[in-house]
């Protein structure tokens, strides 16, 4: 990572990244429906989880390959990027973000 990018800074673009990219299945972006579970920045690495809006997802890899592409996009050269979803934490419309969570009426 380059030195002179801040852990907070990294994040922040890592963040804004995933908000770029859409549920291939919703069409809303990752962060506002909550399926941002973890960011991680440590050193030359960047750990992101991802959370399933249900347990069989059926367009999780779409997902998984496209949240890659934008937050290694995002990142400095040299960064090792780690993208997993995670099977093991359920998800639910409580962590929606509130205009979305309003418009689907939850």
């Amino acid at each position: 990572m380059d030195t002179h990018t801040p852990s907070s800074d990294l994040h922040a673009a890592v963040m804004a990244a995933l908000a770029q990219v859409d549920d291939p299945e919703m069409g809303e972006n990752l962060v506002d429906l909550g399926v941002v579970g973890e960011v991680v920045v440590d050193g030359g690495r960047v750990s992101v989880r991802l959370i399933p809006t249900s347990a069989t997802c059926p367009m999780a890899d779409v997902m998984v390959d496209d949240a890659l592409s934008a937050v290694q996009r995002a990142c400095p050269p040299g960064t090792e990027v780690d993208l997993q979803m995670d099977w093991d934490t359920v998800w639910s419309p409580d962590r929606l973000a509130p205009a979305l969570r309003e418009r689907f009426g939850w």
